[in-house]
């Protein structure tokens, strides 16, 4: 007698061979996907018939990536005009961002150092090109635009020229941290101080097209500088409103400092003119000028040369005045070791052109050539 096979057996029986024939990879029918995922995050396959959360989210219709690593990683290999990543903004009013990069790590990009003093920079974006190209490029076609800005309690924008193809550390080379470039009549260069309210700028310093320059404030140059000419210019004291005042530099071919004075001679004839303590230490090379006040003193003469940081006028009229003047020639420590060359030959690449070629030759065309026009 035949023995019979239960019925929920064959079920179950049927039930595995199916499944076996939907995943098998010689099936031709579509296989079944398996997984879990939670709400607003996009799905990804963890496995080859499963799936799991990946580190995107949508929310009303806003994409987010969450990661470890590199968040988003855009590259091309297209035509000309092509974008590793591009972001649109449309919005009409307030700040309308196309790409937004935010770091909360005091350490963003994974610690990356400058040199050893550093802690790392945390950065909301960073660009790095391994050519010639541009690492930034901020274009906009609104005259009321800005091509790029950068706003920090600390510091906005700051520009780096290094090879930073072993970092950390990473090595300066002899790039160019930031460059700028306008068209004709346009500022290079423009630095404005926010009002307290936040309603207005104050312009503080400006580079313009054809090189001009203005400062709001003082000036400090630890090095040398160099001009074609100088003078300082004023409110005309009897006119300030109207016009304005100016006298041009003295100068010299050494590092001379100029002194002068008023004295009063005793009752020897002499007068001895102190000068400060550190008379001596900042000058040398003195050079003396005597002149008399009030009625000719023929005698005149430098008793005592400068020493211990004073010197002696004699053969004066008792109670009489003479006007010195006393100029002398640096010999501190930095202007010992930076000596003006009073001339020097233009380098190679200069020969032909001229630093003021309105002056020099005003009847010639213009051209500019190595920064300098010929």
């Amino acid at each position: 007698m035949k023995s019979k096979i239960p019925a929920v057996l064959i079920l179950v029986v049927l039930s595995v061979a199916i499944a076996l024939a939907q995943t098998s990879p010689s099936s031709t029918s579509t296989p079944v996907i398996f997984g879990h995922g939670t709400t607003n995050f996009i799905p990804k396959f963890v496995g080859p018939n499963s799936i799991g959360n990946s580190i995107i989210t949508e929310s009303n219709g806003g994409i987010q990536v969450s990661s470890a690593s590199n968040a988003i990683t855009g590259s091309t290999n297209g035509p000309d005009g092509a974008f590793g990543v591009s972001g649109f903004a449309n919005g009409n009013s307030g700040f309308v961002t196309g790409v937004q990069g935010v770091t909360n790590s005091p350490q963003g990009q994974g610690g990356f150092f400058v040199n050893n003093s550093e802690t790392g920079f945390a950065s909301g974006v960073l660009a790095i090109t391994n050519g010639p190209g541009i690492a930034v490029n901020g274009l906009t076609n609104n005259p009321g635009g800005r091509g790029v800005q950068g706003s920090s309690p600390n510091v906005g924008v700051a520009g780096f020229a290094q090879d930073c193809s072993n970092f950390p550390p990473c090595v300066s080379s002899p790039g160019i941290a930031g460059q700028f470039v306008t068209g004709s009549g346009g500022l290079i260069l423009q630095g404005l101080l926010r009002s307290p309210s936040g309603d207005s700028f104050k312009q503080q310093f400006t580079v313009d097209a054809d090189g001009n320059g203005f400062f709001a404030g003082n000036l400090n140059v630890t090095g040398t500088v160099s001009k074609g000419g100088g003078s300082f210019k004023i409110d005309h004291p009897l006119d300030p409103s109207n016009k304005t005042l100016s006298h041009s530099f003295v100068e010299s071919p050494d590092m001379m400092n100029i002194y002068n004075g008023v004295a009063k001679i005793d009752a020897k004839g002499q007068a001895v003119v102190s000068l400060p303590n550190w008379f001596e230490s900042l000058n040398g090379d003195f050079r003396y000028l005597l002149t008399a006040i009030g009625a000719p003193q023929p005698e005149l003469y430098i008793a005592e040369e400068i020493h211990g940081n004073r010197f002696t006028i004699a053969g004066g009229k008792p109670g009489a005045k003479v006007s010195w003047q006393v100029t002398g020639i640096r010999h501190d420590a930095y202007a010992n070791a930076h000596r003006i060359r009073v001339e020097e030959d233009k380098p190679a690449t200069e020969h032909g052109s001229y630093m003021h070629p309105e002056a020099v030759r005003p009847q010639e065309p213009k051209g500019v050539t190595n920064g300098r026009q010929r």
